[in-house]
């Protein structure tokens, strides 16, 4: 899939959680290849900023964040409380948490 695929993809995910009633929700994203290129994560953690600043979501979390629970990614995350415990014993730098 490609960064611009993936962003499209991403604003029907959120529609569909939203209208279900579902507040979080993770989405895999990889976190690139060895050569440290992570466009599809990149893309999508650009799109939650825009998403979040017009309130079409009421946070996200970068994955390898959700172990670090003093960090201010990780305080400012509303859903913090909700993410499963095994999101915060082995973060995964390969989902971002959204909450709508």
């Amino acid at each position: 899939m490609r960064a611009d695929d993936a962003v499209a993809r991403l604003d029907t995910i959120i529609s569909a959680h939203r209208a279900r009633g579902e507040g979080l929700f993770g989405v895999v994203t990889g976190y690139g290849s060895t050569g440290g290129t992570a466009m599809i994560k990149a893309a999508v953690l650009e799109a939650c900023r825009d998403y979040l600043r017009t309130n079409h979501i009421r946070g996200y979390l970068d994955g390898e964040k959700a172990g670090d629970l003093f960090c201010d990614e990780a305080l400012r995350f509303p859903a913090l409380g909700e993410l499963p415990l095994s999101a915060r014993m082995f973060p995964n730098p390969g989902i971002v948490y959204i909450a709508v």
